[in-house]
């Protein structure tokens, strides 16, 4: 897609109508707060159901978490425990694959011990805790799938991780 390419948008909704054009992120701004507007109930629904926010979500891994044709890469983790890597990794692999950058948003055992530095025993040990809270799911393929409630608690662990960092010296 070229740098200049937009986006436009019409909408009719109750006898309102708007038309929105600019670049994807603009649209997406201006389309909701249109629908807020049409739709005062949506606002409520809105703060009631989660939804992942990938952009933001993003741009909280950034040195965190680092996506390569291989699978994500773990930097500057710090002391995090083996369950948290773990997440950050599934959340990453889960990010690169919802936005094209890996073929698959799972990971297997192996793939998670590589990623995180972490034995394959104490990966073995984690993953059914990971299950059994929610935050993982086992694929048929006998690979790990983050869930929903794992990337809400892994964004949980990014922002704590972020604010232990800043007050340090």
């Amino acid at each position: 897609m070229s740098e200049n390419a937009k986006l436009r948008v019409h909408v009719e909704f109750g006898g309102m109508t708007a038309t929105f054009e600019g670049d994807a992120d603009e649209v997406f701004k201006a389309l909701s707060h249109f629908l807020v507007q049409a739709c005062p109930n949506l606002e409520t629904i809105q703060r009631l159901v989660y939804a992942p926010d990938l952009v933001r979500i993003s741009e909280n891994l950034v040195g965190l978490v680092e996506l390569t044709s291989e699978g994500p890469i773990l930097v500057s983790v710090g002391d995090l425990s083996a369950s948290k890597v773990m997440c950050l990794a599934l959340l990453g692999a889960y990010i690169g694959h919802r936005f094209g950058k890996l073929s698959k948003g799972t990971l297997s055992s192996s793939e998670l011990s590589r990623i995180t530095g972490k034995a394959k025993k104490t990966v073995m040990n984690e993953l059914p805790q990971l299950v059994s809270r929610g935050y993982a799911e086992r694929t048929s393929e006998g690979e790990y799938l983050i869930t929903t409630l794992g990337v809400k608690e892994t964004e949980k662990i990014i922002e704590n991780h972020k604010a232990e960092k800043k007050s340090q010296p």
